[in-house]
């Protein structure tokens, strides 16, 4: 096996460890993260003030 044969085959298990870790499936939230952040804050706030 020359050099370049094993760099290709080096390659191509890289690539196959990659596609193998990639999401399949993505997660929609009915919320942006602008909004998140918001939610966040107003109970950040709400834990302040009992406190």
């Amino acid at each position: 096996m020359t050099t370049e044969e094993r760099l290709d085959a080096l390659e191509q298990a890289l690539r196959n460890m990659k596609a193998a870790q990639e999401p399949t499936k993505y997660y929609t939230s009915k919320y942006s993260g602008e909004e998140i952040d918001a939610l966040l804050d107003v109970v950040a706030a709400q834990q302040t003030a009992a406190e």
